[in-house]
């Protein structure tokens, strides 16, 4: 069934769990992801990137997301159709009138200012369509930016500004720097613990960690315990994807069927781990009023 962010995310609150948010290239792994999810009675938020649109499965965008709206409302479990990582209003305003449940407008790059004017403008375009909103302060940065502790915490999220951001912008959940990355890590992480329990008790909305891929059990569990509610995952579920095409490939070049199975069977165990680690199995059956 589909579900906005904030509906989900606020059971996840009061329940005290994370909802993993894995990103699909396609429509082949969107099914297998939440099949998954289904197995298990998870809930779950689907989220998928513009930088994927040149790939996507169908000619038509308006017709792919159409297809994967109606394959979300065919299961039994809260699927939240989500915009990961938008930079610009023309993508949100795109998304919204096509039937994303939620979307994410990333401006963490930008200016506090510039962040906050398109976070407005974001809400004040998703909120008039009962669409949530998710936006990023402090910058999730990619491997290749994260050296050493102190060169990272510029990119670090100020708890005071995000009590500002959240109060004057009225988004449903925030994105916060805590010293993950996007990709894979280079040494072990160093997430700020002390900062982001700051956070959790000053701000009044669901918090978000980008970057989960490559962390410990025990890392994403002493997240969930500071606030944690949505957990985004994608470079573990494509390497395991590769990571198994590329075994079945060395067996045989001429059937696809038996690598696509392959694919599915990485992206099962993969997401069964994170939503293992997420306390979320079982709560998918639960009512979300």
């Amino acid at each position: 069934m589909l579900k906005t962010l904030s509906e989900v995310l606020a059971q996840a609150e009061q329940g005290g769990y994370a909802v993993i948010a894995p990103d699909f290239p396609t429509l082949y792994i969107a099914r297998i992801l939440m099949e998954t999810a289904e197995a298990v009675q998870a809930p779950l938020i689907l989220s998928y990137s513009t930088s994927f649109k040149p790939i996507r499965d169908l000619r038509s965008y308006a017709h792919f997301v159409r297809v994967v709206r109606d394959e979300a409302e065919s299961y039994s479990v809260p699927i939240v159709f989500h915009l990961d990582h938008a930079t610009n209003l023309e993508d949100i305003a795109e998304a919204v009138d096509l039937g994303f449940t939620s979307v994410m407008i990333d401006a963490s790059i930008e200016p506090y200012a510039v962040n906050l004017e398109r976070t407005l403008k974001t809400v004040e375009i998703a909120h008039a369509a009962g669409v949530s909103v998710e936006a990023e302060l402090g910058h999730v940065s990619s491997d290749t930016d994260y050296i050493t502790t102190d060169q990272f915490n510029g990119f670090m999220t100020d708890p005071q500004e995000a009590f500002r951001f959240v109060q004057d912008t009225d988004i449903d959940a925030l994105a916060v720097a805590i010293g993950t990355v996007h990709g894979p890590y280079k040494g072990d992480p160093k997430l700020d613990y002390a900062r982001l329990e700051t956070i959790n008790q000053i701000v009044s909305v669901p918090l978000v960690l980008h970057g989960s891929s490559g962390l410990s059990d025990q890392h994403l569990s002493r997240c969930i315990h500071f606030g944690i509610r949505k957990i985004n995952i994608y470079t573990e579920i494509i390497r395991a994807i590769l990571g198994e095409s590329l075994v079945e490939l060395t067996r045989q070049t001429s059937n696809p069927v038996p690598v696509s199975l392959a694919q599915a069977k990485a992206v099962q165990k993969k997401l069964g781990e994170y939503l293992s680690y997420s306390g979320s199995i079982n709560k998918g059956s639960e009512n979300i009023k």
